[in-house]
């Protein structure tokens, strides 16, 4: 199922976040959390600290299975034909040096006395993982790149993971299980074993090596529309599924 994303119709898909007292931008990210995180939609609204005083900062996100804090900063653009540029970016980099250091996480925290920013950080334990964890950004917007903000990202694309409108549109997969159809695919598998597992007459598995590289040039590995077919897909961050990804 396809997405999406130019204003105003942008704005359909996340109705349900909209309020007289949330910008446009923080429900953006919030849908962002649940549809490319798999956030339930109490963890994505706690994650959204989107509010005047945030010292820039739109949501954080410690992630303690692969010991990451996330950044987020989201903007939404009116104009289809408006590109992010590379001043936007250098204010996010500005963003994320607030937190290269425990002292000046705690200097914003007191700083931004009682807003979302501040009780976000206390919280979820920010001060205490930031000398072991590694800081990255994460600037999420509905439109693509120029030139100048794709040299900055050549120089700080360690530290901000940009995603526009071509991520967003090529990575969406669906909670509706809307199949896609592939192309068949066949692998080579000449001189190996293969184990076959039957539950019944009709149903039954098969375990063999496949090469990586056939695996790439599979159909729907680009915008992972292949993963769809994972009975587990629709079903967000259960239980289960963060078990499976600390696994």
């Amino acid at each position: 199922m396809a997405i999406n994303v130019d204003y105003p119709d942008l704005l359909k898909n996340f109705q349900e976040h909209i309020a007289p007292k949330r910008s446009e931008s923080a429900s953006f990210l919030i849908w962002y959390l649940e549809q490319y995180y798999r956030f339930d939609p109490i963890e994505a609204v706690d994650a959204v600290c989107d509010q005047a005083g945030d010292k820039g900062v739109d949501g954080i996100f410690i992630n303690d299975s692969n010991t990451t804090i996330t950044i987020f900063q989201s903007k939404i653009s009116q104009r289809l034909n408006s590109t992010v540029g590379d001043a936007a970016l250098r204010d996010f980099l500005g963003t994320l040096q607030q937190f290269e250091s425990v002292e000046s996480a705690t200097h914003l925290m007191q700083t931004a006395n009682n807003t979302q920013v501040a009780s976000l950080i206390r919280r979820s334990g920010l001060l205490s993982k930031l000398d072991s964890y590694t800081l990255r950004g994460e600037f999420i917007t509905n439109i693509d790149l120029d030139q100048n903000g794709k040299d900055f990202l050549q120089q700080h694309g360690d530290k901000i993971l940009f995603v526009g409108r071509t991520e967003l549109v090529d990575s969406y997969i669906s909670n509706e299980r809307d199949l896609p159809i592939q192309k068949p695919a066949t692998f080579d598998i000449y001189g190996f074993d293969v184990g076959v597992y039957k539950v019944d007459s009709e149903i039954g598995a098969m375990i063999v090596p496949v090469k990586a590289r056939q695996l790439v040039e599979l159909d729907g590995i680009k915008d992972q529309s292949v993963f769809s077919y994972n009975v587990r897909g629709p079903l967000g961050r259960t239980s289960v599924n963060k078990d499976l990804v600390k696994a």
